[in-house]
């Protein structure tokens, strides 16, 4: 039964990852990135992407701050874990030796463990995408000369710098899409997705499928 379930995760590990194009899209429902209710409630309309993620908030008891009640945090923004990367995380437990922590569902993960991958995941304010500042393209994004992006420190405290970059198109340097990237000093790069959803609380920037919890 183990090998069964390490087996259907692969072949879906395999797809996810052969689906990855440069900036991925999750698919919102609808065209505009505005939507006319609150963080909380925009990932409730959408149960194939963020179910999970709406367990993993309740079960934590931050129903509040991703309705935008707490009054030191009107506006949040979420860089936003998708349903495949808590299953991932549960799938995983699965094949843990120590049986104190193998889930079978998000409420078995302890509280104080929700809260502070969520908390690694929610930076104060509202920052879009035009915020964020080009990367240097002279130097790697972790080279220690590199002086462009934004840094992003988010409410757990960890730290991580988002930087957009231009994508060349027939043949014309940075002349196609520009798209937002992330990179984390502790685990390298952090798959994105798409970026700017913006409820009514603050804005989303949905991490890609691939995105493994808590690598940020």
């Amino acid at each position: 039964m183990k090998n069964m379930r390490q087996f259907i995760w692969t072949i879906c590990c395999v797809w996810l990852l052969s689906a990855c194009t440069q900036q991925e899209i999750i698919d919102t429902g609808i065209s505009s990135p505005y939507h006319n209710c609150s963080i909380m409630e925009y990932l409730r309309s959408d149960d194939y992407n963020w179910e999970l993620t709406v367990q993993m908030i309740e079960h934590a008891g931050l129903t509040d701050l991703f309705e935008g009640e707490v009054d030191s945090l009107p506006e949040i923004t979420f860089w936003g874990i998708t349903s495949y990367s808590i299953q991932r995380f549960i799938f995983d437990s699965q094949e843990n030796e120590d049986p104190t922590s193998v889930y079978m569902k998000v409420t078995d993960i302890p509280r104080e463990v929700c809260r502070e991958f969520l908390l690694k995941h929610v930076s104060k304010g509202k920052i879009l995408k035009a915020d964020i500042a080009y990367r240097n393209k002279e130097y790697e994004i972790n080279a220690p000369e590199q002086d462009g992006g934004t840094w992003i420190t988010c409410l757990a405290g960890n730290r991580f710098i988002a930087y957009l970059e231009g994508s060349d198109y027939a043949g014309v340097p940075d002349a196609g899409e520009v798209n937002l990237r992330c990179w984390s000093p502790t685990w390298g790069k952090i798959p994105m997705a798409s970026p700017d959803i913006q409820p009514l609380n603050g804005v989303v920037h949905a991490l890609n499928y691939s995105y493994r919890l808590g690598h940020i």
